[in-house]
């Protein structure tokens, strides 16, 4: 392996002081910890010739046309996720770079019917970008730096040379790359731009680096490479000259930047909370940004176009992939959508392994229904490896896993039960068609109560997996979106109108006991004690005293940022997917004052829709799980720093012993 000598990059390093012992109250803090499909979970590939799009999302390769009507798909990893794409049209290639699964090579030739040609094993911790000129692949690999392969046999790839790149205190992560001629260019996302003659590419020879913080996506066009550094934007370079490569100009403004691409005159950026900004770069030294030149969306993570066709494709955890009109900068317009299969509406988690489900509609439905993915945490790291997968019928919502079987709230197709015995294979073994929308669900013993939409409650008897059995319905006021139940009654958030007490003591009558108005749209619903906690949309959480189930008192109220969604309890902390605004965090020890806690929430990608609290592990490390649609599944990790270790000396950080995990 070659080192090349460090550059000279300052960095200023703040060394924090544990601050505990002069705080009364013990801090909090709550750190990302993992993410499926980790990002950037979308990776964009353009066909120019046969006007086809390769979409990378998770561990899946979707094919679609022009129109992003659905040609085909295949699953290019089984132990990681896809995390860039190079595609040659001259060799009809998609090379597939797959973190920690190394390089992929599949032949597209007959785009319905993708062939494999080679996979080719990594020595190394990641590839994370890749580039082909000729006969030779350019690997991002992180901190392994930069790969060169002789891919002249494409069966059979061999190793030229692999060189670490320099940074900073030995720091450095190679995330994407170019190469083009005798010279390559390594955005590195801790230092900036890396250039290196690779005339001779067993023995690469380091010529430059230009320190540019949070460096991530490189676009070339022309004489100049375009950027992305991710909190302050985008640099234009001149590399007319590649060893005399310098910053013509700089582009600065709001929001995480993560892909460009040049059309013409044009650089459109996507954002990952902003969308896209257009900016006109006839001027590379004064590019120039209109603020009307904006298109809005949440969680940018790719850009795909073909050139002079005025559209623009951009992949996003908001809607998917978008086929965007810029043909009037101003008023930028989608024109179609794909919404991709890896994402997460609701989840559950039993043992190791969390199952997630996608309700996307239309666009694959081949791709909807169960995933299954085994979690493995350490040092404060959350890892999701696909293990299986079982599609669903109908519009997928809500899931309860208990014992050996998950069951499924499927929208108009009602219930389904899954046997999840082999991780790798679930299959669905009984279902039950109710007559509303199955939106939500939960298992008690031998029975499963939905939330049936417009139709009230369903109460299914389960003792036959085969066969489920009605045993009562029940018709309630309003739309009934989810349900919990606890000894012998049930709770029904039922959307505009509020919360729905039922007893089911006698599950062949089931009555309506007590309800509460709620001010909002009842979305979620979670009971602990004697409290129902609501998550009621724009009027975000209500904590309603259930003690008279006749006459349920509401006690507090806390209104988040976002629309609250669904609701989770653990150790009287309440736990919120809060849709746009991710997970929302509150103290509710005193349930009449509730208090939000700042630095137990998390601005994730996506829209959160669902949460699961409350994770402890055997290292006393304590995890949040949330289903963030588009933005697939995320782990954060919450710790609280006592000040004292176990013996009561002064200490650092624990998971927080008053957590356990909840396991039936």
């Amino acid at each position: 392996m070659k080192y090349f000598k460090p550059i000279t990059i300052i960095l200023i390093v703040f060394l924090l002081t544990n601050s505990s012992a002069f705080s009364e109250e013990p801090s909090k803090t709550i750190n990302f910890s993992g993410q499926w499909p980790y990002h950037p979970s979308k990776a964009i590939a353009m066909d120019s010739a046969r006007q086809l799009i390769y979409l990378g999302d998770g561990d899946t390769i979707n094919i679609l046309d022009s129109n992003l009507n659905f040609v085909s798909s295949f699953i290019a990893t089984k132990t990681s996720q896809i995390a860039g794409l190079f595609y040659s049209p001259t060799e009809n290639l998609l090379y597939i770079a797959c973190r920690t699964d190394g390089l992929k090579i599949f032949d597209l030739t007959d785009a319905e019917n993708p062939l494999i040609v080679n996979s080719y094993p990594p020595d190394f911790l990641e590839t994370v970008g890749v580039f082909i000129d000729g006969t030779k692949a350019y690997l991002a690999s992180g901190i392994d730096g930069m790969i060169i392969l002789d891919i002249t046999d494409k069966k059979n790839p061999s190793m030229l040379s692999q060189s670490r790149l320099p940074g900073g205190f030995g720091l450095s992560y190679a995330i994407d790359i170019y190469a083009s001629g005798n010279y390559a260019y390594a955005a590195d996302l801790y230092n900036g731009l890396h250039i290196v003659d690779v005339s001779n590419p067993k023995d690469p020879d380091y010529k430059k680096g230009i320190a540019l913080a949070g460096a991530t996506d490189i676009e070339v066009s022309d004489t100049y490479l375009y950027i992305t550094l991710q909190s302050s934007g985008m640099a234009i370079l001149d590399i007319s000259t590649p060893e005399d490569t310098y910053v013509s100009s700089l582009f600065s403004a709001e929001g995480v930047a993560t892909s460009v691409r040049v059309d013409g005159a044009f650089a459109f950026i996507s954002y990952n909370s902003i969308g896209i900004r257009a900016l006109d770069i006839t001027n590379k030294t004064e590019p120039f940004h209109d603020p009307t030149w904006i298109y809005d969306a949440s969680g940018g993570s790719s850009l795909g176009l073909f050139h002079d066709e005025n559209v623009i494709f951009f992949a996003n955890n908001q809607f998917g992939l978008q086929k965007i009109d810029i043909t009037d900068k101003s008023n930028m317009q989608p024109v179609a959508s794909h919404d991709t299969p890896a994402g997460a509406i609701a989840i559950d988690v039993s043992g190791s392994y969390i199952y997630a489900l996608d309700n996307n509609v239309n666009d694959s439905p081949e791709k909807e229904g169960l995933r299954i993915h085994q979690i493995s945490t350490s040092n404060q790291a959350a890892v999701f490896t696909f293990t299986g997968f079982c599609t669903t019928p109908g519009t997928a919502s809500d899931i309860d896993v208990y014992g050996d079987f998950a069951y499924v709230a499927d929208g108009q197709q009602g219930l389904q039960i899954l046997r999840i015995t082999d991780k790798t294979s679930p299959v669905i073994t009984g279902n039950y068609d109710t007559s509303g929308d199955a939106g939500g669900i939960f298992i008690d013993g031998n029975y499963a109560y939905v939330a049936d939409g417009d139709q009230g409650i369903v109460i299914i008897n389960i003792t036959d997996k085969s066969n489920p059995t009605l045993t009562a319905n029940l018709e309630t006021d309003g739309f009934s979106r989810k349900i919990f139940g606890s000894e012998d009654y049930a709770y029904v958030a039922a959307d505009d109108q509020g919360l729905h007490i039922i007893n089911i003591f006698d599950k062949t009558n089931p009555e309506i006991t007590g309800s509460y108005d709620t001010p909002g749209t009842a979305r979620g619903i979670y009971v602990k004690d004697n409290y129902a906690y609501v998550a009621d949309g724009e009027k975000g959480i209500l904590i309603i005293d259930i003690s008279d189930k006749t006459t349920p008192i509401l006690t507090g109220t806390l209104d988040t940022d976002g629309f609250a969604e669904n609701i989770s309890v653990s150790a009287n902390y309440v736990y919120v997917a809060d849709g746009k605004n991710g997970l929302c965090t509150i103290d509710a020890f005193n349930p009449s004052q509730p208090v939000s806690i700042s630095e137990w929430s998390y601005n994730s990608p996506g829209i959160t829709t669902d949460v699961f609290s409350g994770y402890f592990t055997d290292d006393e490390e304590l995890y949040t799980f949330l289903a963030g649609g588009a933005g697939g599944i995320l782990a954060v990790n919450l710790s609280i720093d006592d000040g004292k270790d176990s013996d009561g000396t002064s200490g650092g950080s624990t998971g927080g012993g008053c957590f356990i995990q909840a396991i039936r």
